[in-house]
């Protein structure tokens, strides 16, 4: 079926934003997603239900060659390197165009590396990297996992004004090495990740001077995969629980250092919702191109559905929160690109991509609702795809970090938030 909005695909971005060699990937991606992603979407799914992940795997592979890293780009030898946030924030787009949960796959393995990228430590590149790097052919994706969240999950580990006081994950010093203890759940690729970056702390009284970053690997003694959650939809991300019961590993895999960990967790917070942004943004043009297609087919009247004024607009609608969703998401990346580190681990970017987080998940689930509208039953059928375009947004919008604390992550960047803040009138009150 020839696709309806295949027009202007360039046209979505500002052409300075772009170098010829970026056109040309996005390019390449966009086809690989509609040769290869596009048809396998029902399979992934039903793959992901049963327990199995061959089909993922081969899609990475195929990723893989085609240029796209399972992790953050490594220069030779392991030396840091980076590529610009805009850069994968546009691939994100593109990927999650066919399959959201596919480039949560990798983003879940760029978040756990980077942590080690951004503090340059050579002893982790070292013995990490040359795993991300190789990939042969019918080998197993080398792949990690960032464990933040711990039960409830409600959002409070994310806190910035809590940072590192109220983790129950402990990272002990114990005969010059880790001991690492503790439970995180809903961590990404969990179950499939070969190495994890587990957030904890060695001193909650410390706040954020107690904060480690702390790599271990999977097959660690101590290691536990305690199981899958069962979500709505991004179902081949695998999310699941993990428990450490007294994992040991050498002192100097922890990320930095005292204070330094801290800025970097910031850093990567900021970074991963802005990779979510961009993949809210690719599931609602998802949508959107699917009921293109089908309102070009149906009649009514005599004439195309999107010929009629009541669906143009709202046709027009979904397009607009579509584009403005992605010039959020690309102004906010470019900033991040050009910020210093220091800049970008303060309250003011976390503040901007949270903001385009928030805003793009609102959008993409907005503009799905509104795809399932126009379809009538056949939105919410299998036979199409906006269905599981719809799981995916609403589930994508409220994993990682829930919206109302996003909302305080947004006003934190515009004026000092204080949960703290002294009320007389409380303790007058109380003492009363």
């Amino acid at each position: 079926m020839k696709r309806a909005s295949a027009k202007n695909n360039e046209g979505r971005f500002l052409a300075d934003l772009l170098s010829p060699e970026a056109r040309m990937f996005l390019g390449s991606l966009r086809e690989f997603v509609d040769r290869e992603v596009m048809p396998a979407r029902r399979e992934l799914d039903q793959e992901a239900r049963e327990g199995g992940d061959g089909l993922l795997q081969d899609l990475l592979r195929k990723l893989h060659a085609l240029g796209l890293p399972a992790g953050v780009l490594l220069e030779e030898h392991g030396a840091p390197g980076q590529e610009p946030t805009l850069a994968l924030a546009m691939v994100a787009e593109e990927v999650s165009r066919g399959d959201a949960s596919l480039f949560q796959a990798v983003a879940g393995s760029v978040l756990a590396l980077r942590p080690a990228v951004l503090s340059g430590n050579g002893e982790l590149l070292q013995h990490f990297s040359p795993h991300f790097e190789r990939c042969e052919d019918g080998e197993h994706i080398y792949q990690g996992c960032f464990a933040v969240n711990e039960a409830p999950a409600t959002g409070d580990i994310l806190n910035v004004h809590l940072l590192g006081t109220n983790l129950g994950t402990r990272a002990v010093r114990e005969k010059g090495r880790w001991s690492l203890r503790g439970d995180k759940v809903w961590c990404l690729n969990a179950g499939r990740a070969d190495m994890c970056c587990v957030v904890a702390s060695e001193s909650p009284s410390r706040g954020r001077e107690g904060l480690v970053l702390a790599y271990c690997e999977s097959s660690a003694e101590g290691y536990r995969f305690l199981g899958r959650r069962e979500t709505a939809g991004l179902l081949s991300a695998s999310f699941g629980d993990i428990r450490l019961e007294g994992v040991r590993v050498p002192l100097s895999w922890r990320a930095a250092g005292p204070g330094e960990d801290a800025e970097i967790l910031l850093d990567n917070l900021a970074f991963s919702r802005l990779l979510a942004a961009a993949s809210c943004v690719g599931i609602a043009q998802g949508a959107f191109e699917e009921v293109l297609d089908f309102t070009s087919e149906r009649l009514a009247a005599g004439k195309p559905i999107r010929q009629h004024s009541v669906c143009a607009c709202i046709l027009a609608d979904i397009a607009t929160s579509i584009q403005t969703g992605r010039d959020s998401y690309v102004c906010a990346a470019r900033a991040f690109d050009l910020a210093g580190r220091e800049e970008r681990a303060s309250l003011a970017m976390l503040s901007r991509s949270s903001l385009a987080r928030h805003h793009c998940g609102r959008a993409a689930v907005e503009a799905t609702n509104r795809a399932m509208e126009l379809m009538g039953s056949y939105g919410y059928v299998t036979d199409y795809h906006v269905e599981k375009y719809w799981r995916d947004a609403r589930t994508l919008q409220l994993c990682e970090v829930v919206p109302l604390q996003l909302k305080m992550d947004i006003a934190g960047g515009y004026y000092r938030l204080d949960p703290f803040h002294a009320n007389p009138l409380y303790e007058n009150m109380r003492r009363s």
